[in-house]
C-alpha cells in the first residue's frame, strides 16, 4: 500500500509531530522508527518523498540516503534530510549523496509543509484535515486539597479517563448511566494522592462487563502494579463491593504506543517531583496534550534548561492543551521550583507553540472563584499580548467542550 511520504526518525516524539503536521497539510504519511527497516519500507510503499534524520541507531540517515539513490528501484524517489546536525560539511555530504532538500531541526511548523510542497507539489493522498473527528472533553470534581479535576476525552467511540481524582466517582456514574461505553483507557500521570484519590471509588470497576485499561508509570523502586494496589486500597472509601471489571495494566515510558487504528498515545516525562508523565493523545486526527502537573521555566530558563523546548515540540499545533496552571503570577514567585506553573507562563507557552485551545488545570484549591476568574482573564491577556486569539478557560466542575 503506497503513501506519499515515509518519515524515518528514531525519536517517536519528533517523528509523530512531523507525521501529524504533514497529515494536517493533506499528505498521506507513515513513520518508521527503526532505521534498519527504512529501505524495505520505501520499496514497499513507493512514496513520493522520504524524510531522513541523520543521527539514528542502526543505520544513519546519510547511509540510507546513499542506499536509496544507488538502488535503481528507488533512485528517483525524492529525499529530504531533516536534521539538527547542520554543519556545512554535513549538508554538503548530503547533497553529494543525492539529497533533494536539507531542512534544519527544529523546523518552523508553518514553513515545513510549504517546504515539502515546494519539493513534491500538492498532496495527492487522503490523509488531511477532512479525516479529523470531533473530540468531546468533560470535567468532574470540585477543588479540594487532595483532588484535581477528573477529565475524560471521547472520540471515535473510545473513552479516555485522565487521572483518577475524587471526581472519578461522578465521572464513572455518568458513563454507566449513559451506557455508551464498555471499555476505557485510564491514563495516570503519577501517583500523588490528588491524582489517584478516586481510583477505588470508580464505579466502572464494579461492572463485570466493563474492560478498563490502566496506563501509567512505574517508580524506580516500585512497579506500577504495586503503586496501583496501594492507591486502590487507600481510596476504596465506603464502596466495599468487589472489583468485577476486566483490568489490564500497562506500564509506559517516554515512547509512542498505538492502541488501535487512529488512536495513539505518546507519554513524555513532566517537570514535577516523582516520576510524572504527560500524554499526547492522537484521536482520529486530533492531538490532545494532557500535562496537569509540570513546571515551565519560561523566560527564567537557563541555557541548560531545555524542558520548555523539548515539550514544545510535542505540544506544537495541538488541537487542545490541558496544562498545569496552579498559581497566579504573584503567588508563583513564592512557589518556584515546586513543580507547578503559573497561568501566565502556561498561556505564553501555548501561544509560542500555536496550540488551538487551552485549558488550565490544577488551580490551587485555596483560591475562591473570584481568583479563578482573574486567572482566566490574566491568561487571556497574556495570549493577546502574544498576538494570538486562542480560546482559554480554567477547568471547573461541569466543564464540557468539543474540539
Amino acid at each position: 500500500m503506497g503513501v506519499e511520504i515515509v518519515i524515518v526518525d528514531d525519536d517517536p516524539m519528533v517523528g509523530n509531530l512531523s507525521l501529524e503536521v504533514l497529515k494536517d497539510a493533506g499528505f498521506s504519511a507513515e513513520l518508521v522508527t527503526d532505521s534498519r527497516l527504512a529501505l524495505s519500507t520505501v520499496k514497499d510503499r513507493k512514496p513520493r518523498l522520504v524524510m531522513l534524520d541523520i543521527l539514528m541507531p542502526g543505520i544513519d540517515g546519510l547511509s540510507i540516503l546513499h542506499q536509496i539513490k544507488s538502488d535503481p528501484q528507488t533512485a528517483q524517489t525524492k529525499v529530504a534530510i531533516v536534521s539538527a546536525k547542520t554543519f556545512k560539511a554535513e549538508m554538503e555530504r548530503a547533497k553529494s549523496y543525492g539529497a533533494d532538500m536539507f531542512i534544519k531541526k527544529p523546523y518552523d511548523l508553518k514553513d515545513f509543509p510549504k517546504q515539502i510542497k515546494t519539493l513534491i507539489g500538492e498532496p495527492q493522498g487522503k490523509g488531511g484535515t477532512s479525516q479529523k473527528t470531533t473530540v468531546k472533553v468533560r470535567a468532574w470534581g470540585r477543588r479540594e486539597a487532595d483532588s484535581t479535576p477528573c477529565l475524560c476525552a471521547e472520540a471515535l467511540g473510545r473513552l479516555f479517563i485522565l487521572d483518577a481524582s475524587k471526581g472519578a466517582a461522578a465521572l464513572g456514574a455518568e458513563i454507566l448511566k449513559e451506557g455508551r461505553h464498555k471499555e476505557a483507557w485510564l491514563l495516570i500521570t503519577h501517583f500523588h494522592l490528588d491524582h489517584v484519590s478516586g481510583l477505588g471509588a470508580l464505579p466502572l470497576l464494579r461492572e463485570e462487563s466493563f474492560h478498563l485499561h490502566i496506563i501509567g508509570p512505574s517508580e524506580p523502586e516500585k512497579k506500577i502494579t504495586a503503586l496501583l494496589k496501594e492507591a486502590m486500597s487507600k481510596s476504596m472509601g465506603t464502596d466495599k463491593r468487589p472489583i468485577k471489571a476486566k483490568i489490564q495494566v500497562h506500564e509506559v515510558r517516554e515512547e509512542s504506543y498505538e492502541l488501535a487504528q487512529g488512536l495513539r498515545i505518546s507519554p513524555f516525562y513532566a517537570n514535577h517531583p516523582t516520576t510524572t508523565l504527560g500524554y499526547v493523545l492522537e484521536l482520529g486526527g486530533r492531538r490532545i496534550v494532557y500535562c496537569p502537573d509540570t513546571e515551565l521555566y519560561g523566560e527564567a530558563a537557563t541555557a541548560l534548561q531545555d524542558y520548555d523546548e523539548k515539550v514544545g515540540r510535542m505540544v506544537r499545533a495541538a488541537d487542545l492543551l490541558i496544562h498545569d496552571g496552579r498559581y497566579t503570577d504573584a503567588d508563583y514567585a513564592q512557589h518556584r521550583d515546586e513543580g507547578h506553573s503559573s497561568v501566565v507562563n502556561a498561556a505564553e507557552f501555548a501561544a509560542d507553540n500555536e496550540v488551538r485551545y487551552l485549558l488550565l488545570i490544577h488551580a490551587d484549591p485555596s483560591y475562591p472563584d473570584a481568583v479563578l476568574e482573574k486567572m482566566e482573564a490574566d491568561a487571556k491577556a497574556a495570549l493577546e499580548g502574544k498576538g494570538v486569539q486562542i480560546p482559554c478557560a480554567v477547568v471547573r466542575d461541569g466543564l464540557a467542550l468539543e474540539i
